[in-house]
């Protein structure tokens, strides 16, 4: 898997999980102190995330990190 894809997953995961909590990018982007549109960029696979913005997404959303590249390795 190449870089452009992997990031493609990751944020087409984030956005699946986002929309099955009912969560929109807005509420998303204030709750992790991220913009709307670095959101937007990482759910269409257009900006890498640090580890820090996973960090703070992943707790928003409830997302175990280990369970979530589990499928990755």
């Amino acid at each position: 898997m190449d870089k452009d894809e992997f990031k493609r997953e990751v944020g087409f995961k984030i956005k699946i999980e986002r929309m099955r909590k009912k969560i929109s990018q807005e509420k998303l982007a204030e709750m992790a102190d991220c913009s709307l549109s670095y959101i937007g960029f990482v759910e269409r696979g257009e900006m890498s995330l640090s580890l820090y913005n996973f960090f703070k997404i992943s707790q928003v959303l409830g997302l175990d990190f280990s369970m979530f590249f589990k499928e990755f390795v």
